[in-house]
């Protein structure tokens, strides 16, 4: 009896040992993450948080995780450890093993509550749920329904459309309208004196604001092609789940594809990150010409990994040679590029780069700046340039935590904005002030099109003499509605609970994966796959059919490329004339022989 008791006791004490070390393991991780959290996106959202918690990882630059790895991870294992060294000695000294103990429990209670605190405080949560609580009906009031405003060409010129990460206007010189004592852009300044940014007879340069929704990469690239910030539902299904992006919005991809242009999207990263792929299959069937698509066709070598992906020269260089094959086709085109150098939090410094700044992100800017101005001069000599428009824009302002700081609070921060070669000349010849949610309509009136009303969405055409809605209502106020909760902009959304979804509450094995095509071939691409050990796994399978029921079905067993990423293709030639969607499914076999279907996906071939 005697032993028995001894026996619990013991293992009560090694089982409370194992709790103290595991909640001051994760007190210490909140605190750590947090901090660096709030260092490194010092302008952090709530809805950009949401967003990268829903959205697919995969493609992540490998500098983001290593910097969380060793200012979050390690300085908490280390700490951990020192835990367990205390409550050996605390054992071992029985007089002063309670305050020790106590001390310790305060430290780790101290360092939980901070790090919450500071998360709760500077992410204004507080401000948030009133402001889901509380909704508006200002994007609807102000809402121009792209599904029934009439756009018509006369003529279908090319587009050229470069989001610059982090570019801003900022970072010219302050006589150029920039908050930098020495211009880190002189050539791109150039070019926006050259061209039109909407800033009049001014010798100050202009710039769109990015407001809420449009902070981040994807929220400014899906912010300046549809009219609409991108705030997706806390509580919601998961993005990487869905099978569509906003389903019922229309935006510039959709109306062009309607204009039968041939679209692709070139980056130099992973196009799932961020959801990218999945919006630009879903507005417009974009050809989706990424890292994983440059190792594909042997642009790169297969190994090849720099920063997220590879360099923006090559980008450039890549971009030259796909618009002159585009060129030489019938249709119109439109080449969407993102660079990716510029990207903080020091940017990348290509063999290309110089040292005038001393300091590594003003050098990635400057190099950027070079690159850019490079292949502007280059399309300027170009056949096809005379029926082409040029719109180059920065996606957000930089979220670089040094960068901007010695910018006064009272500096309008700009994204950087240029439109060149345009078909149509500004009615009103003044300082505009605008977001970057009008470059939506700016860019097809640029093309030559005409918009019934002149806006689209919550986007005003620049090129008319219409109030933008920061001219009507002012920056503070558009800010303070566009965060509370919009009804329409939820109904736009369209979550789906999918099949993927399904399975992941379940507990089900499942393959998130992705799907383009070129003329003859479907590619899936397996990002990551849940559920299931990958000891587990036999193989998993590719199935394309002509219909829901499964008709004129083929398969093949995919590629296993490395960790949970799998890939395979399949020709589907035998079924063009049959029908003119084709259904794709992807599932996960298990080596007892267990097979999990992933969902479906429908593309137009």
């Amino acid at each position: 009896m005697e032993e028995t008791k001894k026996k619990q006791h013991s293992l009560l004490k090694i089982t409370g040992y194992i709790a103290v070390v595991l909640i001051t393991f994760i007190s210490l991780l909140i605190f750590f993450s947090v901090r660096w959290c709030l260092k490194t996106w010092q302008h952090l959202s709530v809805d950009e948080l949401i967003y990268t918690m829903t959205a697919p990882i995969k493609g992540t630059g490998n500098g983001m995780i290593n910097e969380y790895m060793l200012k979050a991870l390690l300085p908490s294992i280390i700490l951990t450890l020192l835990t367990i060294v205390f409550l050996y000695i605390a054992k071992r000294i029985r007089k002063v093993k309670t305050a020790i103990c106590l001390v310790l429990a305060a430290c780790v209670a101290l360092g939980g509550y901070k790090g919450v605190y500071k998360f709760y405080k500077t992410l204004e949560i507080g401000d948030y749920i009133y402001n889901q609580l509380h909704p508006s009906s200002f994007i609807e009031d102000n809402y121009a329904d792209p599904h029934k405003t009439e756009v018509s060409f006369t003529k279908k010129r090319n587009l050229i459309y470069i989001f610059l990460e982090s570019m801003e206007m900022t970072y010219t010189d302050e006589k150029s309208g920039g908050a930098f004592k020495q211009n880190i852009i002189p050539e791109l300044t150039k070019v926006a004196q050259e061209n039109e940014d909407f800033s009049g007879n001014e010798s100050k340069l202009n710039g769109g604001v990015s407001l809420t929704g449009a902070t981040w990469t994807m929220g400014a690239m899906f912010g300046q092609s549809s009219g609409l910030p991108l705030r997706p539902t806390a509580g919601t299904s998961s993005l990487d789940t869905q099978n569509t992006f906003f389903p019922s919005i229309r935006s510039l991809g959709d109306i062009l594809k309607d204009e039968g242009y041939n679209q692709s999207l070139l980056i130099g990263s992973d196009a799932t990150f961020g959801g990218r792929r999945l919006y630009y299959k879903d507005h417009g069937n974009y050809n989706i010409e990424d890292y994983s698509y440059a190792k594909q066709q042997g642009w790169i070598p297969q190994d090849y990994n720099v920063f997220w992906g590879y360099e923006d020269h090559k980008l450039f260089n890549f971009a030259r040679s796909e618009i002159t094959k585009m060129s030489k086709k019938s249709q119109p085109f439109n080449m969407t590029m993102l660079t990716v150098d510029t990207h903080f939090e020091d940017g990348y410094k290509c063999k290309y780069c110089d040292n005038q700044f001393g300091d590594q992100y003003a050098d990635a800017m400057h190099c950027s700046s070079r690159h850019v101005a490079a292949f502007v001069k280059w399309a300027q000599k170009q056949s096809w340039y005379k029926d082409t428009t040029i719109v180059i824009s920065g996606d957000h302002p930089t979220m670089a935590s040094h960068f901007c700081d010695d910018v006064p609070s009272s500096y309008q921060r700009k994204v950087y904005s240029v439109y060149i070669n345009a078909a149509v000349k500004p009615k009103q010849n003044s300082y505009r002030l605008y977001s970057t949610f009008d470059h939506f309509p700016t860019t097809l009136a640029a093309m030559g099109a005409t918009i019934k009303g002149d806006r689209l969405a919550l986007g005003t055409n620049l090129f008319s003499d219409k109030k933008t809605l920061l001219e009507k209502y002012g920056i503070n106020y558009v800010q303070k509605e566009l965060k509370r909760r919009s009804p329409l902009l939820q109904k736009l959304e369209k979550v789906e609970v999918t099949a993927q979804t399904q399975k992941r509450n379940a507990n089900v094995p499942y393959a998130s994966f992705s799907v383009t095509n070129d003329d003859k071939k479907l590619y899936a691409y397996v990002s990551t796959i849940e559920n299931i050990a990958l000891n587990d796994i036999d193989h998993l399978e590719m199935e394309i059919s002509s219909d829901e029921k499964g008709s004129n079905k083929s398969s093949i067993k995919m590629t296993h490329k490395e960790k949970r990423r799998f890939d395979a293709s399949i020709d589907y030639t035998s079924l063009k004339g049959k029908t003119k969607t084709v259904y794709v499914k992807v599932y996960v076999v298990s080596k007892d022989n267990k097979k999990y279907d992933s969902g479906t996906q429908k593309i137009n071939i």
